[in-house]
């Protein structure tokens, strides 16, 4: 083994700016992806000023020399890029950049100018007047020189090097002394007598040939197809593929880093699409990538887990509650469809806030399919006691058809809060089970109207079951002010009319006739209700006791035998 030569930079020393060249090419990346006040952006920034300190501590002034595919500093290689066709050290060298100088203080503005216009004379067409030099030259840096390589002929080399600054045509200008050489050259067109002497550019624009028509439709349908393609979703192809053909795990873990800052970025921005398809992506990968370690392959999966954390589902709720922002039903559902078992109680609490019809049809299909395939996942959200999801998830398993969730059900029939008895109650009406319809009943003594209502149309709506006559005659007729309004009364006396028939005639002529020593009558209110029950007999013996009272002396009982009279069916 050599020693290494006295001169020759430490290896630590030479990783310090390894770092730096690697912070720059993910900057680089990320200003072709990114607008100036996007997060990722910024923090790539950041990263590339935090990467220039340690260099400072190692050297006051930064030579880097390019090559086809290296930079190297001190003759050490700091960075390589194989692929030659890719990388910032091939971008600087076809374009004749040679040596770049960076002195203390160029990470603080000049750094994101000089890559800004790397990326500018990137996306330059062949034929255009600027270069990379020439952009260069216009940001009239102080803190970064460089030296270029201009070919002018085949053989014939010059080096221009950035202390000479001014536009191309001014003083020190190297196409202006060329300019100059040329015309002064004896025998040249330029000078007197003509004649040619260096040679001139302008001999090899000549078209060899011309295009035919159809080449021409080629062309210009390819350059179509350029300009309509979607930059950002082509860098994210080219992560992907990265991500599954090289093998290299340092490679590797920094596609999926750079993955991992897209995908909030994308939902934040309504790229619901493009986050669909990496997870997608990402899956394939996980089943056929080669060469995936273990850590490699749960960092690869984890993105559906992210996908499903509540930060993240947060950041696609605001956007979703933004009209004008959010992306089309199809793009939403897409995503949403990628949700794991754990969004679920986010969801079912999102799906009770939202009133917008289009996005409650999106939601409530997610979470069906999230139901379908683990209903598991439901039945313990069921069990667990999430206030705002809770009413959903009933809903939802009642959607579902899910009967093996009804003894749950039952127990939130006396939940404290209304809303999840109300869903409890609405609940068991549609399921039916004769279970189910049998703990309806209680529902009828809750505290609140609502429910109790709700409870007693859905228990008539069924036909009522085997203990609600019983439940009704006890709430009825043994004597205690429940503090219902009249019209609730009424309908629980019709209701017990409704159900108990014929019997129903004695209690009820009991309600309506003095009792006791002291021949006590019953408040008015009730004795109306008794006879409105009667006409839901409808029998001729209970319409013989409503003509007893069409004369009584209270108001209220004498309007209502009136009223059951004048509409009797004859």
């Amino acid at each position: 083994m050599t020693a290494r030569p006295v001169d020759t930079p430490s290896d630590a020393s030479v990783r310090v700016v390894e770092e730096l060249l690697r912070m720059l090419g993910k900057s680089q990346r990320a200003m072709q992806m990114y607008l100036p006040n996007n997060p990722v952006y910024q923090r790539a920034m950041e990263q590339v000023a935090d990467a220039f300190v340690p260099v400072w501590s190692i050297t006051g002034r930064l030579v880097l020399d390019i090559a086809e595919d290296r930079i190297t500093w001190e003759d050490a290689v700091v960075y390589l890029q194989p692929a030659k066709a890719e990388g910032l050290a091939w971008q600087l060298y076809k374009d004749g950049l040679r040596r770049l100088t960076l002195l203390p203080g160029v990470e603080i503005e000049e750094i994101a100018r000089f890559l800004h216009v790397v990326n500018r004379a990137k996306l330059l067409p062949a034929d255009a007047s600027d270069d990379l030099l020439t952009l260069l030259w216009e940001q009239e840096f102080m803190l970064i020189s460089y030296v270029f390589i201009e070919v002018v002929g085949e053989g014939l080399e010059f080096l221009q090097d950035s202390v000479s600054r001014g536009p191309p045509g001014a003083i020190g200008d190297p196409r202006a002394e060329m300019a100059e050489a040329r015309a002064a050259e004896p025998g040249s067109e330029d000078a007197p007598g003509g004649g040619h002497g260096v040679v001139d550019l302008a001999d090899f624009d000549a078209t060899p040939y011309f295009l035919d028509d159809a080449e021409i439709r080629l062309i210009r349908s390819e350059l179509e197809d350029e300009y309509r393609r979607d930059m950002r979703q082509s860098a994210i192809d080219a992560l992907l593929d990265i991500l599954e053909a090289q093998l290299e795990p340092g490679v590797r873990r920094e596609a999926i880093a750079l993955l991992d800052e897209i995908l909030p970025t994308q939902l934040s921005t309504g790229g619901f699409r493009a986050v669909a398809r990496i997870l997608r992506e990402l899956r394939v990968i996980s089943a056929r990538a080669h060469g995936l370690d273990q850590d490699l392959h749960q960092a690869v999966l984890s993105f559906e887990e992210r996908l499903s954390t509540p930060e993240i589902l947060e950041q696609l709720f605001r956007v979703l509650a933004d009209t004008a922002t959010r992306p089309s039903d199809e793009d939403v559902g897409e995503v949403l469809h990628e949700l794991k078992p754990t969004a679920l109680p986010a969801v079912l609490t999102q799906l009770g806030r939202i009133a917008d019809a289009s996005v409650r049809r999106v939601l409530e299909s997610s979470v069906e399919s999230i139901a379908r395939g683990q209903p598991q996942a439901l039945g313990a959200l069921l069990e667990g006691d999430p206030p705002d999801a809770l009413a959903p998830a009933i809903s939802l398993a009642t959607r579902l058809g899910l009967t093996q969730f009804v003894p749950v059900i039952i127990r939130h029939v006396t939940h404290p809060e209304e809303a999840v008895r109300l869903a409890a109650v609405r609940s068991l009406g549609e399921f039916g089970t004769p279970t189910a319809i049998a703990a309806l009943e209680s529902a009828l003594e809750d505290s609140e109207r609502s429910v109790r209502q709700l409870a007693l149309a859905l228990l008539l709506e069924r036909g009522g079951s085997g203990g609600l006559i019983r439940r009704l005659e006890s709430l009825l007729f043994d004597g205690t002010d429940r503090g219902w309004e009249r019209s609730e009364r009424r309908a629980m006396f019709e209701a017990y009319g409704t159900l108990a028939g014929e019997p129903a005639i004695a209690r009820l002529t009991e309600l309506l006739k003095p009792r006791g020593l002291f021949r006590r009558r019953e408040p008015p209110e009730i004795r109306a209700c008794a006879l409105f029950a009667l006409a839901k007999v409808r029998t001729f013996d209970a319409r013989l006791v409503v003509d007893r009272f069409a004369a009584d002396k209270e108001p209220v009982v004498r309007s209502a035998a009136n009223t059951v009279l004048r509409d009797w069916l004859p």
